[in-house]
């Protein structure tokens, strides 16, 4: 059985590069598109615009549109030796890029840039916190029989305020494309900065406006890259400083504590320790990025003296001003780790002084109870001092207790005593036992009186024991009481 063609519809080819990171560029748009890279309008974009001759006569243009683009490119040429300088900026350094999409792809198509300006682009999108603070990406160099492409993202520390407070620090990143012509020594830039006003933008314009500044710039293809590391790399020692200072600051503080005295910390110096931690966590990988890059320009170098793109003695300064990037970063990448590392120790410093201070408050508590305890213990074997003496004491008093009785009738002394006193007696009272003689005045004690031993003696020893036997009886009941409840 034979298949018969059939037309099929064919779709519309995309752009395809298999020998490229990113060989399906449509799906960088859409990824674009989900950060919200671009704007939505026209109505609060620019793009500047500078063109470099060959005799170092500039023009500089303030393009709004992608009319105007499409009107300035149509006119604008490529001069040999020249420069070709785009600047797109931010709002600030959490805002979209101040060009729409279609202004964007105007860009692209009219400087011949290859994909790899998409890769920048996803980096600068609408934000609402410091995600991908640590992400750099990593720089890609492209080169040919034709052209030398160079991408990468360059991350800095800026001071927003003019003081020495941590918080005025802030992390900014620039976005850098560069495509050099091999036959016609033509370099386009394409710079991506946080804001409109960015320092580095201001100190290129100047560069490219001064027409022996320019003359030196273009002595090497390369000599741009520096402009941008020399304005911002070196903040990185002023960055490092004013958190190394907060961190002597709390620890000299933690350092000398006694436990014993009231504490000088608090849980926000504890927390500001933890800030300076998570600060400290990104620079290592910011500064690993910063050396793939400088590793990019290095091989760029070589490329350009091997093409014959450049003399020697420029080739070597550009190799030794490479290098010694490389040792700066170096060194600020180990003193990043170690104030990292003593951020940490700081931290858990603070946190031994806290638990220190607790158990200490503890022990003087536990202390305060014991004594406590011990005082409430004497308190109760001075009670049951009084409650046994009580008992004793109670059965002989109760057989006391006064009752109305008849006055005695017989006896002269009775019937005196009688006369002078109420007619008042008690049962088995001291009355009827004791007795004062009128005429001797002595005591006399009542041949009865064995009656009071009789009945006292027996009723107290029954009440002192009913009162052990409750006692012992009472725990256990209360223990029992407990089991049954578990």
């Amino acid at each position: 059985m034979i298949a018969q063609a059939q037309d099929v519809e064919t779709p519309i080819p995309q752009p395809f590069s298999p020998f490229s990171l990113m060989p399906y560029q449509d799906d960088y748009w859409h990824r674009a598109h989900d950060r919200n890279c671009f704007k939505d309008d026209e109505s609060n974009v620019q793009v500047d615009w500078t063109d470099i001759d060959a005799e170092h006569r500039a023009t500089m243009r303030a393009l709004r549109s992608s009319a105007d683009i499409q009107s300035y490119t149509s006119r604008a040429e490529l001069h040999p030796s020249g420069l070709r300088v785009i600047s797109i900026s931010q709002g600030n350094s959490w805002r979209p890029l101040n060009v729409t999409r279609e202004m964007f792809e105007h860009i692209q198509s009219n400087t011949g840039a290859s994909s790899p300006l998409l890769d920048l682009v996803i980096s600068f999108y609408d934000r609402i916190m410091a995600s991908e603070e640590a992400f750099s990406g990593a720089p890609t160099f492209t080169s040919n029989d034709r052209n030398i492409e160079i991408a990468y993202i360059f991350k800095y520390a800026f001071q927003k305020f003019s003081n020495d407070k941590p918080e005025s620090w802030s992390i900014r990143q620039t976005g850098v494309y560069q495509k050099y012509d091999l036959t016609t020594k033509h370099s386009t830039w394409i710079f991506m900065n946080p804001t409109k006003d960015c320092l580095f933008q201001q100190r290129l314009m100047k560069a490219l406006l001064s027409p022996n500044h320019c003359s030196l710039l273009k002595s090497h293809p390369l000599l741009i890259h520096n402009i941008l590391f020399a304005t911002f790399f070196p903040n990185w020692r002023d960055f490092l400083a004013c958190y190394e200072a907060r961190v002597l600051t709390v620890s000299n503080t933690t350092m000398p504590e006694r436990i014993e005295d009231p504490l000088r910390i608090n849980h926000q110096m504890l927390t500001s320790m933890r800030s300076v931690e998570s600060r400290c966590l990104p620079l290592q990988a910011i500064f690993r990025s910063f050396n793939k890059t400088l590793q990019t320009l290095s091989k760029t170098n070589q490329v350009l003296r091997e093409l014959d793109s450049i003399q020697y003695p420029r080739w070597l300064q550009m190799k030794h001003l490479l290098d010694n990037y490389k040792s700066h970063a170096d060194a600020y990448s180990q003193n990043a780790a170690f104030l990292q590392s003593r951020a940490a120790i700081t931290s858990q410093l603070v946190t031994d002084t806290f638990s220190f201070k607790n158990s200490h408050t503890s022990q003087e508590q536990t202390k305060y109870m014991l004594d406590l305890t011990l005082s409430t213990v004497d308190d109760s074997t001075t009670v049951r001092v009084i409650t046994v003496v009580t008992l004793i004491y109670l059965p002989s008093t109760f057989m006391a207790v006064s009752l109305f009785l008849p006055s005695p009738s017989s006896g002269a002394a009775k019937r005196c005593i009688a006369d002078k006193a109420p007619n008042v007696q008690t049962l088995l009272g001291m009355n009827s036992f004791f007795e004062m003689d009128s005429v001797t005045h002595k005591l006399v004690v009542s041949p009865q009186f064995w009656i009071f031993v009789v009945c006292a003696v027996p009723l107290t020893a029954v009440t002192v024991l009913y009162w052990w036997v409750r006692r012992k009886r009472h725990p256990k009941q209360a223990k029992e009481k407990v089991e049954f409840s578990v």
